[in-house]
């Protein structure tokens, strides 16, 4: 048999217990929440510090020099205008040289003497 105390409010007692007991739970269920988001960011900056220190080419990157540039507006001159230039570009002896016989091609292309 189970006891039940006299003068009280067996129900509304047990009814609170169980809002409790649920209030408990989601607390304990966001506090995990928060604490594993603490720990994935703290994975995620030891990471990055990681990578930093692995990239093998992070060093060594150099400067684009004014011949790197001369290089891509050639290629991409030559893509709108539909002249080939992959082989002004692989054997260039001088942005001079590649840039006189780009104009060459482009006058030779619209028919200009």
């Amino acid at each position: 048999m189970n006891y039940k105390a006299k003068n009280v409010d067996t129900d509304k007692a047990l009814e609170h217990i169980e809002w409790s007991r649920k209030y408990q739970d989601k607390m304990e269920r966001l506090e995990n929440a928060k604490t594993q988001k603490y720990y994935e960011g703290i994975r995620k900056g030891l990471d990055i510090a990681e990578g930093i220190f692995e990239c093998s080419n992070f060093e060594k990157k150099e400067e684009p020099t004014y011949a790197d540039g001369v290089l891509d507006f050639v290629y991409e001159l030559g893509k709108e205008l539909d002249i080939p230039t992959q082989d002004l570009r692989d054997n260039f002896s001088s942005v001079d040289d590649i840039c006189a016989e780009l104009a060459k091609r482009i006058k030779d292309d619209s028919g200009v003497s």
